[in-house]
């Protein structure tokens, strides 16, 4: 489902949203055509309070953040890490999700955190994301985190058109689904999330032929970050929700893993012969859950199972280094991927319904 209209017309759908009840209802009927399509009169219970405030964080307020994240729960389409401060610190140590670049806002009754909005810009493939969550029993506030979140991704966006996207988890409140729909948007994407007990796991036969190397990518050598790099690129561009990582993106994201896991993130298959990379393996590990965040092969190197060869070596890395649980994500709309996953004994657990609405600036 993609609306188009004009970024005035979404202020106003959004703005009623968080209006107090009384102005929502006389503003429906001034406008009563907006009011049906949009459905100001559903949304009128969105308050914004006279105490509460919502403001842009930096670096410092991340202790802050990570209170909130361990509140909100399992939400969206990310799995934060949330372990300690140090990990999250440098999980955001990217120009994509930096506090210090106006990315997040936290939203604050008399002192009291009540949820966040994010703003992370995909400016390459015309895409901003904006992701929100508030605490336990403080869903009344999703309105007001969904308006800053859209008023700032338009006022970051030097784009003249261009698409919002957030994901919600099907374990999620009803109500963060109310907003969305009551501003326009509706759902473009639906990604699942599946996973398998290691017990449990069928891994096929599929030994490395003997012109391959499978062996850990060496991210602080800069000509195999780049290759790393490109080969990541290469193999999703033009995939669905897929915005190309820059050389630095990569190396910083693999450091933190790195950290984090207590091991190599990226497994590589390489030619034997002149070292050139034709697959990936990018896997993490938290709490037991190994986690394959993105393994490819290259187009030219396809139809050869070495698709097996690269996730069996990450699988069985994670497996070595103590995960009980194997999780990823897949697109709902390539079944031939779910069905070699399923083929593997991984099942779905959860679905992330991506909503979206296209925005032309006037």
């Amino acid at each position: 489902m993609r609306i188009l209209f004009s970024y005035r017309m979404l202020s106003i759908a959004i703005g009623t949203a968080v209006l107090l009840p009384f102005v929502a209802l006389a503003f429906a009927s001034v406008h009563s055509n907006y009011a049906t399509r949009y459905g100001f009169r559903k949304i009128a219970c969105w308050t914004t309070r006279l105490d509460m405030e919502i403001s842009t964080i930096t670096h410092r307020n991340v202790p802050e953040l990570l209170r909130i994240l361990r509140a909100a729960g399992p939400h969206g389409h990310r799995e934060w890490p949330l372990t300690d401060l140090a990990t999250l610190t440098a999980t955001l140590d990217n120009p994509r999700l930096d506090p210090d670049q106006n990315r997040w806002a936290i939203a604050h009754e008399n002192g009291s955190p009540l949820g966040y909005s994010l703003v992370e810009p995909e400016f390459n493939i015309g895409r901003i994301l904006v992701g929100l969550a508030t605490v336990e029993g403080r869903n009344d506030v999703l309105g007001s985190l969904l308006q800053d979140g859209v008023s700032r991704a338009t006022q970051l966006s030097n784009l003249d058109r261009f698409e919002i996207h957030v994901a919600v988890r099907d374990t999620e409140s009803g109500l963060v689904v109310d907003a969305l729909e009551s501003a326009g948007f509706g759902v473009v994407r639906t990604v699942l999330k599946m996973r398998v007990d290691v017990s449990e796991v069928e891994l096929p036969e599929s030994p490395t032929p003997p012109e391959f190397t499978v062996r850990d990518a060496d991210m602080l050598d800069a000509a195999e970050a780049t290759a790393v790099t490109d080969l990541h690129n290469a193999c999703f561009i033009g995939s669905w929700g897929f915005s190309p990582n820059t050389v630095e993106e990569i190396i910083g994201r693999a450091a933190v893993n790195a950290d984090r896991n207590g091991f190599a993130p990226i497994v590589v298959l390489s030619d034997a012969s002149d070292g050139t990379l034709v697959g990936y393996n990018w896997i993490t590990l938290s709490d037991g859950d190994g986690r394959v965040e993105m393994v490819g092969v290259g187009p030219r190197m396809r139809g050869r199972r070495l698709g097996w060869t690269i996730f069996n070596a990450g699988v069985e890395k994670l497996i070595a280094h103590g995960a009980t649980t194997l999780v990823l994500d897949v697109d709902s709309e390539n079944p031939p991927a779910r069905r070699i996953y399923e083929s593997a004994g991984y099942r779905t657990y959860s679905e992330v319904r991506y909503y979206g609405l296209d925005v032309v600036k006037s």
